[in-house]
């Protein structure tokens, strides 16, 4: 599961630079809270079915400025980094000027995560489940193990999901989608990426509380065995007696099951 909800100004129609399709552009409005995002968190909605006309590029159903309720599936770029797409599942809705809502539900495995002085960072590998071939997608190791979310919490939050989270685990995460831009300082370049912000208490994490090592998964496995099969035979029934005659055969006293004694 990969959903966001969100309320987005419409920026009028675009053209994906290598892959050449056309898409909507939007931004999230900025908030005053977020001191390390900039003006504007840029969105590509991908024109579907679901949505019906109100993305369709060759009717211009929004005028530029609109704000819109956007509902669908988050799809990160192939790399990770690059621009965030959205493939609706519903029509696009005008709503108010003042409505602000930026929320993204996502479900699947850690596979990174660092402690840093102010939180905790980390990527998931997340269970896309439709194929969006226009991004590049071809395979399903492409939707499995490359394209990953980045996400970060902080303070206290962030403390409990270093302690709940490695490598594998089972997640499910609640935030909101964030956007920067930044200068590398080992090569100078102007860079950006997303980073989905986990909210208090939206968060959970499946299976073992902390990773086990190969003995624990070793006694782990030796208690699962113990429950299997005692190896005693399968069941099989007497056989019934033969007759020459098919007379005597359909009067014979049929075989008797074996049974374990219970009388019922």
């Amino acid at each position: 599961m990969h959903i966001i909800q969100v309320t987005a100004v419409y920026k009028g129609v675009r053209t994906h630079p290598e892959q050449g399709f056309e898409f909507l552009h939007f931004e999230i409005p900025p908030t005053t809270e977020e001191t390390f995002t900039t003006s504007r968190v840029p969105l590509c909605v991908l024109p579907f079915q679901p949505a019906k006309n109100t993305t369709a590029l060759d009717q211009k159903i929004f005028e530029e400025g609109t704000k819109l309720l956007i509902e669908g599936r988050l799809y990160p770029d192939k790399n990770g980094r690059g621009p965030m797409y959205i493939q609706p599942t519903k029509e696009l809705q005008i709503v108010n000027q003042e409505l602000v809502l930026n929320q993204v539900t996502i479900i699947g495995n850690t596979n990174w995560s660092k402690s840093t002085e102010y939180g905790f960072e980390f990527n998931i590998n997340a269970m896309l489940d439709c194929q969006e071939k226009r991004l590049g997608y071809n395979s399903f190791d492409d939707y499995e193990h490359k394209p990953c979310f980045w996400l970060s919490a902080k303070y206290d939050a962030g403390k409990k999901l270093e302690e709940q989270l490695y490598k594998g685990r089972q997640v499910l995460i609640g935030g909101k989608l964030t956007f920067k831009e930044y200068t590398n300082k080992k090569t100078g370049n102007k860079e950006s990426g997303y980073v989905i912000k986990v909210n208090a208490r939206q968060h959970n994490a499946l299976g073992f509380r902390s990773r086990l090592s190969k003995e624990q998964w070793s006694e782990i496995y030796k208690l699962i065995k113990s429950f299997g099969s005692n190896d005693q035979g399968s069941y099989k029934p007497k056989e019934r007696e033969a007759f020459d005659s098919p007379h005597q055969q359909a009067i014979a006293k049929p075989s008797t099951p074996e049974t374990d004694d219970i009388p019922f």
